[in-house]
C-alpha cells in the first residue's frame, strides 16, 4: 500500500490506454485530416499559432503553403515526435472525432474501477500527457466507461507543464495544483519520466504492462506494477483517520467492549458526497493499524479496498441523520441488558454524569432509544431515524449492542464512557418495575 498520497498525477498512453490507441486508432484518424483541417479553419487563433510554430520549427518559409506544412507534421508524426504544435492540431482534430461519436477512448480494464475508486476515497486525480489538454478532455469525455472528465482536477500537457522527462516540470506541476511532491504519486510506463518526477520528490511507480513497449523496462528503484489492481493507494486523510481508528479502537478492546472481532468505529471524512472511514471487518480491534480502515459511500458500500463491517450502512445513517462526525460502536454489556429490561428506551434523570452526553443539568431527562437487532441495515437505519432525536447521542440494539456518536472520536468516547456508566448505574438500581424513573 502507497500510504498519505493526496494526488496520483496519471501519464494516458501505455498507462491508462493501450499504446495502439494513439498510433494506431488516433494518429490514421488525424492524419489524413490534418490538411483539410488547416485550409478549413486558417482563420482560428489556435490554428494560425501553430502553423507558425511548425513554420519556424520546421525551418520553412513564413509564408510556406499548406502542403510544406503538412509534410513536416507528418515527419513529426512518423518519428512519433511530441512537438507542440503537431499535439495543438492533432487535439483539435480528436476533439470534432469524440465529440462526433467517431471516436472512442479505450481504457485498459483495470483502469476506470481504480480510478472511480481512487476518486471516491478523497485523492485528487490529474493527468500529464505529451497530448494537448484539449486531446485530453476530450478523450476522456467518450470511454469506452463513460465520461471520466469529472474524475479529474488537473490537466497537463508539455505546453502549460513543460517536457515530461524534465524534473523542473513535475515541480510546474506540483506548484499549480499546490501539492507537497511527496505527497504525491506520479504513474508511467516511461522509465526516463519515472527518473524525472523522482528528481522532482515525487513518489513514483512504473507502470510495465504486458504487451506495452515498455513492459520489460528497468524502472530502478520505483516500484513497479502490472496493472492497478495491484496498486492500493491511501490518501493522507484517510491513513490519519486510520491511525485514530485504531488507537481509539485499541481502548475499547482493552476495556472488553470490542471482544474478539466485534464492533466497529467510523470517522466522516467528507460530505458531498457522504465518505466514512470504517474499521475493517472480521479484524481483531485491539490489532488495528492505520491502514485497516475501508471508505465507504452513503449506503455503507466501499469505495476502496478491503471489506467494511456489515453494519457500516447503519453508521452512514447516523452520519448522515445525526450530522455526525465520528460513531462508535461497542458490544458493552450494561447497554444490552438495559434494553433487555426497558425495551421501549431507557430512561435516564436526576444523575449528574448526564452532562457528559450534552444535557445542561442532572434532573434534565435523556431517553435511549432501543430498536430490535437485525441483518438488513437499511431496516436498522429507518428504525433509527424514526426514533431519532437530536439531543440523545446514542442508540441501542437489542441484544447486540450500542452505538454512540459525536464531532470527533474523541467526543463520541467520553458521551459512550458516561452512557455506559448510567446504564451500569441505572440496572444496579432498578426494580422490577421497568418504569422506574433514575
Amino acid at each position: 500500500m502507497t500510504t498519505g498520497v493526496d494526488l496520483v498525477l496519471l501519464d494516458i498512453e501505455g498507462t491508462l490506454t493501450p499504446t495502439k490507441q494513439v498510433h494506431s486508432v488516433l494518429y490514421d484518424y488525424a492524419r489524413p485530416r490534418l490538411g483539410p483541417w488547416l485550409d478549413e479553419h486558417a482563420g482560428s487563433p489556435a490554428v494560425a499559432e501553430a502553423v507558425a510554430q511548425v513554420r519556424s520549427l520546421g525551418g520553412l518559409a513564413p509564408d510556406a503553403g499548406t502542403g510544406d506544412v503538412l509534410r513536416v507534421l507528418h515527419g513529426w508524426m512518423d518519428a512519433d515526435e511530441k512537438v507542440a504544435p503537431l499535439k495543438t492540431l492533432q487535439g483539435l482534430i480528436w476533439q470534432r472525432g469524440y465529440a462526433t461519436g467517431e471516436l472512442v477512448t479505450e481504457f485498459f480494464a483495470d483502469v476506470a474501477p481504480a480510478l472511480r475508486a481512487w476518486h471516491a476515497a478523497g485523492l485528487r486525480l490529474a493527468v500529464f500527457s505529451s497530448g494537448s489538454v484539449t486531446a485530453q478532455l476530450a478523450a476522456f469525455s467518450r470511454t469506452t466507461d463513460g465520461d471520466v472528465t469529472g474524475l479529474f482536477s488537473g490537466h497537463f500537457d508539455t505546453v502549460n507543464a513543460g517536457p515530461k522527462r524534465d524534473a523542473s516540470s513535475y515541480r510546474s506541476i506540483a506548484a499549480a495544483l499546490g501539492v507537497d511532491p511527496a505527497r504525491a504519486v506520479f504513474l508511467t510506463d516511461v522509465p526516463e519520466e519515472v527518473a524525472a518526477a523522482a528528481a522532482a520528490g515525487w513518489r513514483t511507480v512504473g507502470v510495465a504492462r504486458p504487451g506495452e513497449p515498455y513492459h520489460a523496462a528497468d524502472f530502478g528503484p520505483a516500484r513497479t506494477v502490472a496493472t492497478f489492481d495491484e496498486l492500493v493507494l491511501a490518501p493522507a486523510a484517510l491513513l490519519a483517520a486510520g491511525r485514530e481508528l485504531a488507537a481509539e479502537a485499541a481502548r475499547y478492546a482493552e476495556r472488553g467492549w470490542m471482544r474478539g472481532t466485534s464492533g466497529n468505529l467510523s470517522v466522516t471524512l467528507g460530505r458531498d458526497p457522504l465518505r466514512l472511514a470504517v474499521t475493517a471487518s472480521g479484524m481483531d480491534k485491539g490489532e488495528l493499524t492505520a491502514t485497516d480502515v475501508i471508505v465507504v459511500d452513503a449506503g455503507g458500500d466501499a469505495v476502496s479496498a478491503g471489506v467494511p463491517s456489515a453494519e457500516a450502512g447503519l453508521h452512514a445513517r447516523i452520519a448522515a441523520v445525526a450530522g455526525a462526525g465520528a460513531v462508535v460502536h461497542v458490544h458493552a454489556l450494561a447497554p444490552v441488558l438495559a434494553a433487555e429490561r426497558w425495551p421501549d428506551g431507557v430512561r435516564l434523570s436526576g444523575l449528574e454524569m448526564l452532562k457528559g452526553v450534552g444535557r445542561g443539568a442532572h434532573d434534565d431527562p435523556v431517553t435511549v432509544p432501543v430498536i430490535a437487532n437485525g441483518q438488513d441495515m437499511r431496516a436498522l437505519g429507518d428504525a433509527f431515524e424514526r426514533g431519532f432525536r437530536s439531543d440523545v447521542p446514542a442508540l441501542i440494539v437489542a441484544r447486540h449492542g450500542i452505538y454512540v456518536w459525536g464531532a470527533d472520536l474523541r467526543e463520541a468516547r467520553h458521551r459512550l464512557e458516561c452512557l455506559e456508566w448510567l446504564l451500569r448505574f441505572a440496572l444496579a438500581t432498578s426494580t422490577d418495575d421497568p418504569t422506574k424513573e433514575l
